[in-house]
């Protein structure tokens, strides 16, 4: 129990949390190992109880199926939680991606007012997109070594957009965009 446990607190770390909760996680795991593989328990030791004469722990079969189960579980549990948080992620993005698609096209054709609501929606979503992701970061940002560096070009981009439309220059602000555009397909590409 105390390994699948650790497995769940593991995946949990990896995958599913901000940078803040993995240590904790991560060490919680490893104590539950520490406990797995030594067969004892602090708390149980404590408190005067003893699990082992439960589980024969010298049943061959009863080994085989539990390392069986263990790496089944970690294998689907990996997979699991790499294509459903690269989901949300794809997910978030397309919140971006939809008013950067607008405000482009919009600027490029010289529409000032269509521009600037998308321009809103656009730092509105990129806003949010950045505070989660620069907390959190899923499978699918961790395996690319730029991701922090290409949110700050983003930003920058969006940030230089801004004061180019400020000044009703749409022709600067669809420039400014367009710097954006490799990497958010890059991005949607992962």
């Amino acid at each position: 129990m105390r390994v699948i446990l650790a497995e769940i607190c593991i995946l949990i770390a990896f995958f599913w949390v901000a940078v803040d909760w993995q240590i904790p996680l991560y060490l919680i795991a490893l104590v539950m190992l520490f406990q797995a593989a030594t067969g004892t328990c602090g708390l149980y030791n404590m408190l005067g109880w003893n699990s082992c004469e439960t589980i024969k722990r010298k049943d061959r079969n009863l080994k085989t199926a539990f390392i069986v189960v263990a790496l089944v579980l970690a294998a689907a549990g990996s997979y699991a939680s790499m294509v459903l948080t690269k989901n949300i992620f794809m997910d978030d993005l397309g919140k971006v991606n939809g008013p950067y698609s607008l405000a482009l096209q919009h600027s490029g054709q010289g529409e000032l007012n269509a521009t600037l609501e998308q321009q809103a929606r656009l730092e509105n979503a990129f806003g949010s997109f950045q505070i989660k992701y620069s907390q959190y970061q899923p499978f699918v940002a961790k395996s690319n070594g730029n991701f922090t560096a290409e949110m700050k070009n983003i930003s920058s981009a969006i940030s230089s957009s801004r004061e180019c439309l400020n000044r009703s220059d749409l022709a600067c602000v669809h420039q400014e965009l367009e710097k954006a555009e490799p990497i958010l397909q890059n991005w949607m590409q992962e």
